[in-house]
């Protein structure tokens, strides 16, 4: 019985040749493929693409990297340390690297150009659906992930206290030395300082009551205590004041609002066109500001600054359970299972021996990074290090603050890009559960697109503004990457030895069962 296969035919969607913009999960960059049609060969003989080894290992690696490196230095808290931390992502890669080996063998048996079509091809229709349906649930879990760290990023921008002006020393009259009145109500500007040595509770409003229970810092940020006007990082907190008795942050400042407002000026519009490939110039920016992160995390292991100490750096796991509830948070960062069939696809020649090459150097370069951030992060902050690795950071820190926005700019990118996956895998869905072809008419298709986008983005939306912890997210989704790195691959392994060996006795297909 032929199999029904989603995506096959590229005109219909709209969409163009780039395979990286047609399966990717994550921030790879684009490579060219032929599309396929029956009895029609690539340029160049069967199977064969424009993509070079070289450029094949480029891709998987960033494949792999992106905004899942951020919760890599909990992680190694998590497992117990860095011997547990390295030894789990050690003998995680063995699976890793199988099952992109698996999945290319499965695709050349096949002769599918997709994850989802060579799971349909080799383990049937339930196993197909089940599939799709956790590709579009991994990328819709994912999407509500970016949310929030674009969320946890933007918190953790505001202006801290010590950039403020230093209020000159008063008389116990209200009058400054050296005469002038400053701070009375008639003024406009309340400097006098609280009995307890405090600045005004309006000024703390707005930057969210930081270090509300400190003593006003004697040393201000840069010579601001020489100048007579507001430096511009006080602005924000002088158009913030609040009234006396009022207590928390305007709206303007509030998490929801951020995430919101950065969400429909930027990710809805990005999400709505049809095609993606205009992405495809940011997407390398979110590249590099992936391996910018990495290499600030490290130069701040090396030169860390004064206030930056540690809690307690665990040597050992708590239980063998501690080390695997690490697991999903690895497998969220290694997983590029899903855009890797493309990707073989699309090389000069496809071969599983030349592909076991690719992705085994890819991966030892991907391991490298995660490795390097994981390691220095953890040690940096210990035990007290934040799921998100670069919340543990001063905020005032300019590095840093350049790396958040990085991060940031890649979330930005990424999401259309996930959109994009799950919003073509929902539509296969639906069109094969209505038993009706891809339309001609454009007009249906562009309401369908953008009923599906709208009701994509306010589900993602509504879920990140009210899950604020971004280590549940990752414990699910990374649960779901789980099953393309081991599940659905040892599946289609199966699958694909016991058609080799219909006229074998069952007892031989139960010992490969159990070999496996």
């Amino acid at each position: 019985m032929a199999q029904v296969s989603i995506n096959s035919d590229l005109g219909e969607w709209g969409l163009s040749t780039d395979s990286g913009e047609r399966a990717r999960l994550l921030q790879s960059p684009s490579v060219d493929i032929a599309p396929k049609s029956e009895g029609e060969a690539p340029p160049g003989g069967l199977g064969r693409g424009t993509t070079s080894t070289l450029g094949a290992i480029f891709i998987v690696v960033n494949a792999c990297l992106g905004a899942g490196l951020l919760n890599f230095p909990a992680a190694f808290s998590t497992a117990g340390g860095v011997a547990a931390g390295i030894t789990l992502q050690m003998a995680m890669l063995v699976f890793i690297i199988s099952g992109l080996v698996i999945l290319a063998y499965c695709s050349q048996a096949s002769n599918e150009r997709t994850y989802q079509e060579v799971v349909w091809a080799v383990c049937g229709k339930l196993t197909g659906v089940l599939c799709e349906v956790a590709i579009a649930t991994y990328t819709f879990g994912t999407c509500i992930a970016f949310l929030i760290i674009i969320g946890d990023q933007q918190d953790k921008s505001e202006v801290p206290p010590q950039c403020l002006p230093h209020p000159p020393p008063l008389s116990p009259g209200g009058h400054a030395v050296g005469g002038k009145e400053h701070g009375t109500p008639a003024q406009g500007l309340a400097w006098a300082r609280h009995s307890s040595g405090n600045p005004p509770s309006w000024l703390l409003g707005p930057l969210d009551r930081w270090r509300s229970q400190q003593r006003w810092r004697t040393t201000p940020c840069s010579s601001l205590a020489s100048r007579s006007v507001l430096p511009p990082c006080a602005v924000i907190a002088v158009m913030a004041k609040e009234p006396e008795g009022a207590g928390g942050s305007p709206w303007y400042t509030d998490r929801k609002f951020t995430i919101s407002l950065t969400a429909f000026l930027f990710i809805l519009p990005l999400s709505i066109p049809r095609e993606i490939g205009f992405q495809k110039y940011a997407s390398f920016l979110s590249v590099v500001g992936t391996w910018y992160v990495t290499a600030i995390i490290i130069i701040k292991y090396i030169w860390p600054d004064k206030e930056m100490t540690p809690a307690d750096i665990l040597n050992r796991p708590a239980s063998w359970i501690a080390v695997f509830n690490a697991m999903p948070t690895i497998c969220f960062g290694f997983q590029c299972h899903v855009s890797s069939v493309p990707v073989f696809n699309s090389m000069w020649r496809p071969e599983v021996k030349t592909w076991g090459g690719v992705v085994t150097a890819a991966m030892v370069i991907a391991l490298a990074v995660y490795m390097g951030t994981g390691i220095c992060g953890f040690l940096t902050f210990g035990a007290a290090v934040d799921p998100d690795v670069l919340l543990s950071y001063p905020s005032e820190d300019m590095a840093v603050a350049v790396a958040r926005a990085f991060i940031i700019l890649s979330v930005l990118t990424s999401y259309p890009i996930l959109h994009f996956c799950g919003r073509a895998v929902v539509e296969g869905l639906w069109l094969r559960y209505q038993g009706m072809p891809v339309e001609e008419d454009v007009g249906r298709e562009r309401r369908r697109r953008v009923l599906q986008t709208l009701v994509w983005f306010l589900l993602t939306l509504l879920l990140a503004l009210f899950i604020p912890d971004i280590g549940k997210v990752i414990s699910v989704i990374g649960g779901l990457a789980a099953c393309f790195i081991f599940v659905f691959p040892g599946l289609c392994l199966i699958q694909a030895k016991l058609s080799e060996m219909e006229e074998v006795k069952p007892a031989s297909r139960f010992l490969l069962v159990i070999n496996y």
